[in-house]
Parts: structure tokens; C-alpha cells; sequence
């Protein structure tokens, strides 16, 4: 049965232009409807809504969010198929890493595009959050090139390198693409999260950390983010806003702050691509 979540967010949007922020509720089913056709014909994704324990309501992550749905949109932007090939001639297969995954939106249609991809999609570790990541894996049947693993931000990653690498034949020496959609909404995480980006990312230079956020909670925390960058190794690639309806795109403001209301911040999105600096390898060996 379709969730009458989405039916009601989809009604007030074309009535009253209202564009929401989030998909679907706690325990219920929804259905992602791709933008192309996959291989093998698939054209949509069922996900199951987490839930978690009471103690963890504060991560949000009972909801399918407009900025992980805008990623799974948008896969052609994740510049996948260069990536591809750069694992490729590496003679290895491409690893991405999802971090705050939630339902695992992006990392299950990146897992039906692409066959020679190892992906890791993590969350926190709540265990009825993680039982629900598990079951959107098997449901879409891709368990055979997605793994979920439990991981708080700031801690040892050693095990998200576990779930792609054989510590006999293929040390861990990082992730080629990392998302992250909707996770720079709370500051006093950002410290964490930017840890567990250097700590995981592939030392490549064409290695990509991809975060997608809504304004929801206003520009502020996106600009607090990029401060926290720029004390780091990484460095923003590009960064955009882009339109949730629609294709439009402009140039990051955080000044538009000031003027614009909560309907207007509800039709952007922020598209933020982070690298290496040119300095944080120079005495790297592939």
C-alpha cells in the first residue's frame, strides 16, 4: 500500500507549491521511482523507513530525506563511470562509502546501476535502525555488492574497511567516493563526521567526498561545515545550490539567510564536493 505520507506531501506540493523536506514515516514502506531505467529493467526502489530506539530520536533518521533523494536522482553527478575506470585500472572495484544512510537510498540505486562496485552504507548504531538498512539491502537484492555496517562518526573505521577489503591480498587504503546526504544539519557533529571523511577517503586526487544538504535547518550549519573544512587536509571541489524541483542551479550564498523564507529554503539543496589538497599526498605511493 502506498504511504499516505507521501501521498498528502505530494498533494500540498501541487496544490500550494509546497516542496517537502522529507519522504515517508517510521516503519513504512516506500517507493523510489528512478529517474532512468537500471539494468535489469528496475525502474523503482521499495525501502523500508527506520525506526530507532527512543534514546537515538535525535538522529532523524526515521524519515527518507529530499537531499538523499536528490543524489539517487542525480547518480550522473557522482562522476561514477570516471571512478569506475580509475578503480579499474587499480585492477580493483570501485568502493563508495555512504555515511548517515538511513533507509540507504543512495547506495541501493548505486548498487543496481553498477556491477563492479563494493559499497559500504552506514549508520548509526542503533540496531533496529541498522535491521531496517539490512532488510532495504536484501529486498532490493543487492546484498551481493552492499554491505550495512553500524559506525558512530569519530570512531576506528577499521571496520568499514573489513566489509571491502581482504586484509591478506588488499590492505585498506580508503574509499574512492564517500556520500553523505542530509548530515551537516546538526554542528556539533561536524568535527566527527569531517574525522571519519579523512580518515576513510582514498589519499587520491581524484578521490571525491560527495555531502548533499537541505536548508531546513538553515544555511548557517552548512557554512559552520565549510569553516571546519578548511582546518583539514580536504578542500571544497565544488559547491552549488541546486534546485530540489526541477534543474536549477546557482552559486552557495550563505547570505541569502537573511531574506529568504522557510518555503524558499525548502527548494534548494546543497551540492558540495570535497578533495584532497594538493599538499595532503605529494608523499603518497599509489
Amino acid at each position: 500500500m502506498e504511504d499516505v505520507e507521501d501521498v498528502l506531501a505530494d498533494s500540498l506540493e501541487t496544490l500550494y507549491d509546497y516542496v517537502p523536506v522529507t519522504r515517508s514515516a517510521a516503519g513504512l514502506l516506500h517507493t523510489y521511482e528512478t529517474k532512468s531505467s537500471l539494468p535489469n529493467g528496475t525502474t523503482s526502489i521499495t525501502l523500508r523507513t527506520p525506526d530507532t530506539h527512543a534514546a537515538n530520536w535525535s538522529l532523524h533518521a526515521s524519515s527518507i530525506w529530499v537531499a538523499s533523494i536528490h543524489v539517487a536522482d542525480h547518480l550522473e553527478d557522482l562522476r561514477l563511470e570516471q571512478h569506475t575506470r580509475a578503480a579499474a585500472d587499480r585492477k580493483e572495484c570501485l568502493r563508495v562509502l555512504e555515511f548517515g544512510a538511513g533507509a540507504g537510498l543512495p547506495s541501493i540505486v548505486v548498487a543496481k546501476a553498477y556491477e563492479n562496485v563494493r559499497i559500504v552504507t552506514s549508520d548509526y548504531p542503533d540496531d533496529k535502525l541498522m535491521a531496517a538498512l539490512s532488510e532495504n539491502i536484501t529486498r532490493n537484492e543487492v546484498a551481493s555488492r552492499c554491505i550495512a555496517v553500524p559506525y558512530a562518526w569519530g570512531t576506528d573505521p577499521s571496520p568499514l574497511f573489513a566489509a571491502v577489503t581482504d586484509p591478506e591480498t588488499s590492505p585498506a587504503t580508503g574509499f574512492d567516493v564517500i556520500i553523505a546526504a542530509d548530515t551537516l544539519w546538526n554542528s556539533e557533529t561536524h568535527t566527527s563526521l569531517l574525522n571519519s571523511l579523512c580518515l576513510t577517503l582514498r589519499k587520491t586526487p581524484d578521490a571525491r567526498a560527495y555531502l548533499v544538504a537541505g536548508f531546513h535547518t538553515g544555511r548557517y550549519s552548512v557554512q559552520a561545515f565549510l569553516k571546519l573544512v578548511s582546518t583539514t587536509a580536504l578542500e571544497v571541489d565544488v559547491i552549488q545550490e541546486r534546485a530540489v524541483c526541477g534543474s536549477g542551479c546557482r552559486p552557495w550564498d550563505v547570505e541569502r539567510a537573511d531574506s529568504e523564507d522557510e518555503a524558499e529554503r525548502r527548494r534548494w539543496v546543497v551540492w558540495i564536493s570535497l578533495k584532497w589538497a594538493s599538499n595532503a599526498f605529494s608523499e603518497y605511493t599509489a
